[in-house]
């Protein structure tokens, strides 16, 4: 009769096992039945290289509305999220003293405008006798003078109501572009400043990404060159973009360099519903560089067990397990980097169940 103690060996033997992960042991190698498989040898292809950078979604035009002036805002009826139009006006403010300022510069106008005109008056009726001998060369040069005094005094007022005019057309905030409304930074009855802005205009129907690149690879960028776009968020939308603008000076912190990639239009946007790619999403560039050599295996020859990939390599007859590093993936194939070597066979597709050791026959 069994003993509690040769019992409870196999139980512990077995939960050991469960607990590794492992599976229970086949048959030995010599007894297993040899499985047909395709295989194929490791050789080097080319491989395109290429760097992958991190950035932001953005519109190609993003513009800031302010105002020259200080006064109090009467007017501000969009929301952030809005959508704008060209020449649509946004926001208005009101400034007194500038107001006040063009009555006041309208009524000297209209006074030196009386003054010139009488003293063209004088000039007139002076020139007449002048010619007549019946006025003074000194009375006809004085005439001349206060007439052209009074004409430089109208033209000065002129260019001052002008330039009162002038200030006074940024009471009025038109928007700049066609676009969406994605900062409001003030609200009706605040105080409006010069050179800060009330409102920020963003495009959304033409988007960038804007991507940070090391030093070490900023020579690598050209404008005009190809760049992947991928933007999760937005259900992984993938695009082919073009840079437009790398610029020449970097970060003196970060040693980082901006990279713009404008996106082609027709990108699902924002009337493409909830799948659209916004701004401020985060992106992904992809940007090829070149090729290398690389050992490239097809994706159904690699098979994940926990966090470990393998493959099987052909050795004398038999598949042996091999735990591979993976490196970039291009379309149907995974690149390798290390765990096969170069002129090794290997089953290209592990889908069948395959046990280490196991007798194979090629296809």
């Amino acid at each position: 009769m069994p003993t509690r103690r040769s019992l409870a060996v196999p139980l512990v033997l077995a939960i050991i096992v469960s607990a590794c992960g492992g599976e229970p042991s086949g048959p030995p190698a010599d007894e297993m039945e040899p499985v047909t498989v395709a295989t194929a040898t490791a050789t080097a292809t080319a491989a395109a290289q290429a760097g992958r950078y991190s950035g932001t979604i953005q519109g190609t035009r993003r513009v800031p509305l302010a105002t020259k002036m200080m006064g109090t805002v009467t007017q501000l009826a969009v929301e952030e999220g809005d959508r704008v139009r060209q020449g649509e006006t946004l926001a208005r403010i009101r400034s007194q003293n500038v107001e006040a300022q063009r009555a006041q510069v309208q009524a000297r106008l209209r006074e030196a405008r009386a003054a010139r005109d009488n003293a063209e008056t004088q000039f007139d009726r002076i020139k007449a006798l002048r010619e007549t001998d019946s006025a003074t060369e000194q009375e006809f040069d004085n005439a001349q003078t206060a007439y052209e005094r009074a004409q430089a005094q109208v033209e000065a007022l002129e260019s001052r109501l002008a330039e009162t005019e002038d200030m006074l057309t940024y009471a009025t905030l038109e928007a700049p572009i066609d676009g969406y409304v994605v900062e409001k930074r003030s609200d009706e009855g605040a105080l409006a400043a010069p050179g800060r802005p009330l409102l920020v205009v963003e495009t959304l129907d033409d988007l960038k990404a804007v991507v940070q690149v090391p030093a070490e690879d900023i020579n690598r960028f050209a404008v005009g060159d190809s760049a992947t776009v991928t933007v999760g968020a937005a259900a992984d939308v993938r695009t082919q973009g073009m840079v437009t603008q790398v610029n020449p000076s970097g970060n003196a912190v970060s040693r980082q360099f901006t990279v713009q990639v404008r996106l082609p239009r027709g990108t699902p946007s924002e009337a493409s519903g909830t799948t659209a790619i916004k701004s401020g999403m985060y992106a992904e560039v992809l940007h090829q560089t070149g090729t290398r050599s690389a050992l490239m295996v097809p994706r159904k020859a690699l098979f994940e067990r926990g966090q470990l990939t393998g493959l099987y390599a052909i050795s004398d007859g038999t598949a042996r397990l091999r735990w591979v590093r993976t490196g970039t993936m291009q379309g149907p194939r995974v690149e390798v980097l290390s765990g096969l070597r170069l002129g090794e066979k290997f089953v290209t597709d592990a889908t069948p169940r395959i046990a280490d050791g196991q007798p194979v026959r090629t296809e």
